[in-house]
């Protein structure tokens, strides 16, 4: 199906579905300077069984991008909102590096429209490095553009290997980031520099799958590890030698896991 849009707190929020249209309802929400084009190769993994809805958050992809700084509390407002335009009581939520960060607000604010949460390659608070490395980027956007940005991030996203070889996933994934708007990306950055999630997790009581790459610079296992002791009913599982797109660089593993995660909370 082709993308669509809805109107929620005053922008144009772009979604499609894929999938079972009889299928539990699976929510999928992207990382900073993507789009919902992120989750392509997951797609016809889950769609025999699960109705899939991927949406472009405030900044990004065909959804509006107005002047920020955003916060993640509007994030988690904008996919509370597009929910209630797609009368969508619950859906089971998967969430990839701020995509994650999203999914634990609605978690902790809003737990009663989640079936269940998948954490993907993601953190649950931010500190003085995240905060450097967000002016660091910032500042180089609002001078130069996203092409400058992306070859300060492509080497932290993947393996030296994927990076080299410059494939067609390769390349989708650094034309989507390239083509985020400079106000989208700015905010967003901005948002991610004052996650506080952390000390909050406790109240997450659905059961929650983490999916952490073991050699993510970016969201290191460690972050994995602090939102997994915080979550009582939650499991880890860890994708050695994998940086922070691991379902782009090697879908079939994270697939796996994806799908075997969603059967069991769904079962």
């Amino acid at each position: 199906m082709k993308m669509q849009t809805t109107h929620v707190n005053g922008i144009d929020v772009a979604y499609r579905w894929d999938g079972n249209k009889n299928g539990p309802i699976v929510m999928m929400a992207h990382a900073m300077g993507t789009s919902s084009e992120i989750w392509n190769q997951q797609i016809e993994a889950l769609s025999d069984r699960y109705h899939i809805l991927r949406y472009d958050w405030r900044g990004h992809g065909k959804t509006s991008a107005p002047e920020g700084p955003y916060t993640l509390d509007e994030f988690v407002d904008d996919a509370i909102g597009t929910m209630n335009a797609l009368k969508l009581e619950k859906v089971h939520w998967v969430g990839i590096s701020t995509g994650g960060m999203i999914g634990q607000g609605v978690a902790i604010n809003h737990a009663n429209r989640l079936e269940s949460l998948t954490l993907c390659n993601t953190t649950s608070q931010s500190n003085p490095w995240y905060r450097s490395w967000v002016a660091e980027r910032q500042a180089v956007v609002k001078k130069s553009g996203m092409v400058p940005v992306w070859e300060m991030t492509k080497r932290l996203w993947f393996t030296d290997n994927f990076v080299d070889a410059e494939n067609t996933d390769y390349q989708k994934i650094k034309d989507v980031f390239i083509a985020t708007p400079v106000k989208g990306y700015l905010g967003g950055t901005s948002a991610v520099a004052d996650l506080n999630y952390l000390e909050s997790l406790d109240r997450i009581n659905i059961q929650t799958r983490i999916i952490a790459a073991g050699d993510d610079p970016v969201t290191p296992i460690e972050r994995s590890e602090e939102i997994h002791e915080r979550i009582a009913n939650s499991k880890l599982f860890v994708m050695d030698g994998q940086r922070h797109f691991s379902n782009i660089e090697s879908p079939t593993t994270f697939n796996k896991l994806l799908r075997d995660g969603l059967d069991e909370m769904t079962s």
